[in-house]
């Protein structure tokens, strides 16, 4: 591990002990047992969930750019988000037990990529990054419109699909965090043993495929491990953007790096973020909380911006 890497990790851990110690609840004001469950079955499971999901966000969007060649591709910009979304939705509206909330996001999420590349290559053959981006938020913005009329449908469920919506890590625990532990891990392990495979997908299909890379089979095979642990995540948290875009953007802007130290640096980096910003979210207005998908979207969206006038400048040379 290089030394970026290792300042990464030790600022990932003291974030983690300050977000444990940091909240709403002054811990000194109560007594040592409260306290003791406040942090244990509250907080670090949440600081728990919001390193997994920044990380898993990260990951795939790293995963995403390459394989689809478009440096604005990620769960939200491709409809995956809003697919996961409401796939989770169904099973608060239906006697489908919310243990298969995980399941029908990932359903639906791969489903809505399937749908966004086989639409975006009927419209443009050569797969341009505009043409992909616009299908995946025109059908994210169908999906949420079906979204919609499921709480006109279901006005008594309003607050629990609205959740999803905004994004929230506030029903995080153990569980749900050792579920997207072991999956984010298993990807994150699959996707760094294939680190050659994807800077060989840089060179472009031809090329890759001259140099032993079976591309019909491995870019479907890595988009589906790409995709797996933030659906899992969205399913839980609901809807938080942009995440997967702006995080390799920004390490390949301040520099450029193969796959392999890309996506550890992304893991790294994600996971900080949404620990940082969650922890922003629940404390500068306490008792009230802002939604973490909120928070990432007052943050990221400036971010974006900046990495589209970036874009623009590097294209317009």
């Amino acid at each position: 591990m290089n030394k970026t890497n290792c300042i990464l990790v030790f600022l990932l851990i003291i974030s983690v002990v300050l977000s444990i110690f940091t909240g709403s609840v002054n811990i000194g004001d109560i007594n040592n047992m409260q306290a003791f469950t406040i942090m244990l079955d509250v907080r670090l499971p949440r600081a728990l969930m919001a390193v997994l999901t920044g990380a898993a966000l990260a990951m795939s969007g790293a995963v995403f750019q390459i394989i689809l060649k478009n440096p604005m591709a990620d769960s939200f910009t491709l409809g995956m988000a809003n697919g996961a979304v409401l796939g989770a939705a169904v099973t608060v509206v239906t006697v489908i037990p919310a243990a298969f909330a995980p399941v029908l996001s990932i359903v639906l999420g791969l489903v809505s990529l399937l749908a966004v590349l086989l639409i975006a290559r009927k419209l443009d053959l050569t797969y341009r990054p505009e043409t992909l981006i616009i299908t995946g938020i025109l059908l994210g913005a169908l999906l949420s419109g079906v979204l919609y009329i499921i709480i006109l449908i279901f006005p008594e469920d309003t607050a629990n699909i609205a959740r999803y919506m905004f994004g929230s890590l506030g029903g995080a625990d153990f569980s749900r965090v050792s579920v997207l532990l072991i999956l984010t891990s298993a990807a994150f392990i699959i996707l760094e043993r294939c680190g050659r495979v994807l800077d060989l997908l840089k060179l472009g299909d031809i090329r890759a495929h001259a140099l032993g890379v079976n591309v019909s089979v491995i870019r479907p095979a890595l988009l589906i491990t790409a995709s797996v642990p933030p659906l899992v995540a969205i399913s839980y948290t609901g809807i938080i953007a942009l995440v997967g875009i702006i995080i390799p953007q920004i390490i390949l802007y301040v520099k450029p790096m193969a796959f392999r130290p890309l996506l550890k640096r992304s893991v790294l980096i994600g996971g900080l973020y949404i620990l940082i910003i969650d922890t922003l979210g629940r404390t500068l207005i306490a008792p009230l909380q802002i939604p973490t998908g909120v928070m990432v979207m007052l943050s990221a969206v400036p971010l974006f911006m900046f990495l589209l006038y970036k874009r623009i400048l590097v294209n317009a040379r």
